[in-house]
């Protein structure tokens, strides 16, 4: 096709010398493509729901059945689960369930336990600098200081 160049204010704001519409435009043509393309695509994917299965995460505490972290740790279990709504339910185990509390981390750390409720001090034989983690304010400060 052959275009007539512009030549006034007529022609200059989309119509044609020839009185006619709007020249087709490099842009209007690659975007309708791609718009052609994604239809195409989109529609040859069927949309299929499948209900998926939760993830389960086995976590086993330092704790004995009676310990006030034990029940620390069933309630952070409980608020897990139910604000998941289903897609993530973690299987709470007490101390000594699978491992001995003192070893918690070092299942985690391989892969036997997916998760532990524990303290970072109790794995001061493998790292001395744990304690500053798990243990008392060293820094002067309180509970709350530190928290903060």
């Amino acid at each position: 096709m052959n275009y007539i160049k512009p030549t006034d204010n007529a022609t200059a704001n989309g119509a044609t010398a020839a009185g006619g519409t709007k020249e087709p435009t490099r842009r209007k043509f690659i975007g309708a493509a791609a718009a052609g393309a994604t239809g195409a695509a989109i529609g040859g994917f069927p949309m299929i729901s499948v209900a998926q299965s939760p993830v389960v995460f086995k976590m086993q505490g330092s704790w004995g059945a009676k310990d006030i972290f034990n029940e620390m740790a069933e309630e952070y279990v409980k608020r897990v689960n139910e604000m998941s709504g289903g897609r993530l339910k973690i299987d709470y185990l007490v101390g000594g369930a699978v491992v001995k509390p003192f070893e918690v981390m070092d299942a985690v750390n391989k892969g036997v336990l997916d998760a532990g409720h524990t303290v970072p001090v109790y794995w001061y034989g493998k790292s001395k600098v744990a304690s500053l983690f798990g243990s008392g304010p060293i820094n002067g400060c309180d509970a709350q200081q530190t928290l903060a």
